[in-house]
């Protein structure tokens, strides 16, 4: 996964010098802001230039539409910090990664997943790079992480990835989107004590 799009040699070049870190940034924090006032719907690609104070071929020369510069801006913000890193067990990490990904999500994060999985529903262009920019990169990033489990011993060998990741996770994002209560550490915790109760090997 890469938290933001890759530019080619031509692009970086255009104009004879390289692309400046602070507008990208710029255009960035910009597009988040204009999402989270208005919904992304309600915007457009000029909107988020006059934001960022910058002119719209600037903004055309880094991304092709306002989808691909929001899921950038979003990817940049959240995935860096809810990836599965070390811990003292195996299955602590995951714990531990639950725990991250509820804590991003209590906050502007949050509201901003809640109106971009709102404006996929009417947005083509948004929906497909919600989906191949977060969704599916996130899947198999987990899909290898718990095959390891079940290859090493330390889950069921007949767990199914898939559902391990929909048992896990699915809960989280109904009580984002639905509001039933806090993304707190003792709710994950829940899930999780749940959970690991039917995946561990016994």
């Amino acid at each position: 996964m890469e938290p933001v799009r890759k530019q080619t040699a031509a692009q970086t070049s255009s104009g004879g010098r390289p692309r400046s870190p602070r507008i990208h940034q710029a255009i960035l924090k910009a597009a988040v802001d204009l999402v989270l006032e208005s919904g992304s719907r309600a915007i457009s690609m000029d909107d988020i230039a006059a934001r960022a104070d910058v002119g719209r071929m600037t903004i055309y020369r880094r991304w092709c539409n306002k989808a691909a510069i929001i899921m950038d801006a979003f990817v940049a913000r959240v995935d860096p910090g809810t990836l599965f890193l070390p811990a003292r067990s195996y299955t602590e990490s995951i714990r531990l990664q639950m725990r991250s990904m509820a804590k991003a999500f209590r906050g502007k994060d949050g509201a901003l997943i809640r109106a971009l999985l709102a404006e996929a529903q009417f947005d083509p262009r948004l929906a497909v790079e919600l989906r191949d920019r977060w969704t599916m990169p996130r899947r198999k990033m987990a899909i290898s992480y718990f095959q390891r489990g079940i290859k090493d011993g330390l889950l069921r060998s007949d767990a199914d990835p898939d559902a391990i990741i929909d048992i896990l996770y699915a809960p989280i994002y109904y009580r984002l989107q639905m509001g039933t209560g806090p993304l707190s550490d003792a709710y994950v915790d829940e899930i999780f004590d749940h959970a690991m109760k039917g995946l561990r090997k016994v």
